[in-house]
C-alpha cells in the first residue's frame, strides 16, 4: 500500500510541475507588446563658427595654442586683440605660455594689425615670395 501511495504521490507532483514549466513556457514565448529598438547613442557634431579666424596664421601660435584660445572663446583677431597678454597668459596656464612669450612673439600686434586689414594676408605661408612676377 505505501508502494501505491508513493507512485501515486511522485504522479501528482510530477502533473503539477510539469504544468507550472508549460505555463512559464508560454510566458516566455509570447512577445512583450511593446518591443523598442536599441537607440543608438548619437555624436554630438563640433561645429565650427562660421565667423572664427585662422589663429594660427600668427607667428608664435601652432594648433595647440589656437585650440587652447578657442575653448576660451577667442576665436578671430579682433578678440585676441582686445586682449591682455598678463591676464591672457594666466588663462592659458594648462598649455604653459607665459605673457612674456606672448609679448615677445607680439600676439596681440599681429592680432590687431590682422583685424584691421580686410584680407588675411599671411606673410609666412605666402607663395608670393617677392620675386615672382
Amino acid at each position: 500500500m505505501r508502494r501505491t501511495f508513493r507512485i501515486i504521490l511522485v504522479l501528482i507532483v510530477g502533473y503539477y510541475l510539469l504544468q507550472w514549466w508549460l505555463a512559464e513556457q508560454e510566458k516566455q514565448e509570447q512577445p512583450s507588446a511593446k518591443v523598442t529598438p536599441p537607440v543608438k547613442p548619437t555624436v554630438p557634431v563640433k561645429e565650427t563658427p562660421f565667423n572664427s579666424d585662422a589663429l594660427t596664421e600668427l607667428d608664435g601660435i601652432g594648433p595647440a595654442y589656437e585650440r587652447a584660445l578657442n575653448a576660451l572663446g577667442i576665436r578671430t583677431f579682433s578678440h585676441l586683440a582686445e586682449q591682455n597678454a598678463d591676464e591672457l597668459a594666466e588663462k592659458l596656464s594648462s598649455v604653459r605660455i607665459t605673457a612674456a612669450r606672448i609679448k615677445r612673439d607680439q600676439w596681440i600686434e599681429q592680432a590687431a594689425a590682422r583685424a584691421t586689414s580686410p584680407v588675411s594676408t599671411s606673410t609666412r605661408w605666402s607663395a608670393n615670395d617677392g620675386y615672382s612676377a
